[in-house]
């Protein structure tokens, strides 16, 4: 650690629908003010350097809005605290909530751009709110980075402008289905919320299942946000499987599980953190007994890693905490940062093309980004090890080498099971 980098010691208050700043004068392609880069204009040298964010607050997804909010922040005062970016220039970061809604999202990400003059948005947990909110930034010029898994988000041309700090939703089915097999589930069903995140994963889903032996003997897809779900699942458990998959969000799940505890099934569930756990929230909505022996995973960060203790104790939090996208918002705003530095200019066409290189190996291994800095400025190449993941990228902008984390709830808690690779 850089003896100028300081803990985190409190959780940062958050600002969502804070007075909304002047817009950028002169926006487009405005070089930073870097010794390196002698075009700077001399009248903006000590502007800030805005940055966006969007991330939910309230709705199905707001658990962990609050939680990313904290690890940008806390990157964005480090680096401040340490004089800044391009010989001076401090973030000014504005973070807004999608509510968990594609509308809202838009709404943020306009405002982000065209009255806070934001170079980059990062943040997008939620694939709706990230494929709702992309076209507006590729048309802007600036830079996307999201924690979202759908794979339509980078799989059209985006010229290096979009960056995904998550594992693609087709890689979360296998996860699934190799749990269930695990578990000894070979007849299988399939209750699904009718997403783009959700239903890229059920065709992977039902390949590794058949792969390993299995048969999925149901499928059925359901709506967000129904008054009931009761014909869904006296259709799906119904069908007498072995195990039934059920990825969706919190909300939704939470009234499905319900339904079937109502109903009298016991056949096994399992499902995706984000909706099994949320940080607490599902077992605070329907209780230990009913939540008993549900088995979910996620994406998630290298826990036993010196990486991220470093970080969860920068956090100020205990030791065995697990946060499943904190970190994410960390290596965003750390990689923005560091490619800022490294291309000596905020205009995106410009700093996006360096992340690969500043990412992905070879290098000198660091996941502080002041000590990053420092080797920028040094002019020595880096291979940045996130708290989120390795931050590794492939030429699309999607990251590689991904862990899942599986767990059960066991007597109103959840434990952890194994990690998959």
């Amino acid at each position: 650690m850089s003896k100028s980098q300081k803990s985190a010691t409190g959780r940062p208050l958050h600002t969502r629908g804070i007075t909304r700043r002047r817009a950028l004068q002169g926006l487009g392609a405005v070089a930073g003010a870097a010794v390196a880069a002698p075009w700077v204009r001399p009248a903006i040298a000590n502007e800030p350097i805005r940055i966006g964010m969007v991330i939910p607050f309230t709705g199905a997804t707001g658990a962990y809005g609050p939680e990313m909010e904290k690890a940008a922040r806390l990157v964005a005062r480090q680096i401040n605290e340490a004089g800044g970016l391009l010989n001076g220039r401090k973030i000014e970061l504005t973070i807004e909530d999608s509510e968990s809604i594609p509308t809202a999202g838009v709404a943020a990400t306009k405002k982000l751009l065209e009255v806070n003059g934001a170079e980059a948005i990062i943040g997008y947990w939620g694939s709706p709110i990230a494929m709702a909110s992309k076209q507006l930034i590729l048309d802007a010029g600036k830079v996307m980075m999201v924690s979202c898994a759908a794979n339509a988000v980078t799989e059209e041309p985006h010229n290096g402008h979009i960056w995904r700090f998550q594992a693609k939703s087709t890689q979360w089915g296998p996860a699934g289905a190799k749990i269930m097999l695990q578990n000894g589930q070979k007849r299988v069903a399939v209750l699904a919320q009718q997403n783009p995140f959700v239903i890229s994963m059920v065709e992977p889903f039902k390949a590794e299942i058949e792969r390993s032996g299995g048969e999925v003997i149901k499928e059925v897809v359901y709506n967000p946000d129904q008054p009931s779900y009761r014909a869904e699942v006296e259709e799906t458990f119904g069908a007498e499987p072995d195990g039934v998959f059920i990825p969706g969000l919190l909300t939704d799940f939470t009234s499905i599980v319900k339904e079937y505890f109502r109903a009298g099934f016991e056949t096994p569930i399992t499902s995706l953190s984000i909706s099994a756990d949320a940080n607490g929230k599902f077992l605070e909505n329907v209780g230990a007994e009913i939540a008993e022996g549900i088995h979910h995973f996620q994406p998630a960060p290298p826990l036993s890693s010196q990486n991220y203790k470093r970080f969860l104790a920068e956090m100020g939090e205990p030791e065995d905490t697990v946060f499943l996208f904190a970190g994410n918002a960390y290596d965003q705003m750390s990689m923005t940062a560091l490619a800022i530095e490294k291309a000596g200019t905020i205009e995106g066409k410009v700093w996006t093309r360096e992340i690969m290189n500043l990412a992905n190996p070879p290098g000198a291994r660091t996941m502080d980004p002041l000590e990053g800095l420092e080797l920028v400025r040094k002019g020595e190449e880096i291979d940045f090890i996130g708290a989120g993941s390795d931050c590794d990228f492939d030429a699309q902008g999607d990251q590689l080498n991904r862990h899942f984390l599986h767990r059960v709830i066991k007597d109103g808690k959840n434990s952890v099971v194994k990690v998959i690779t």
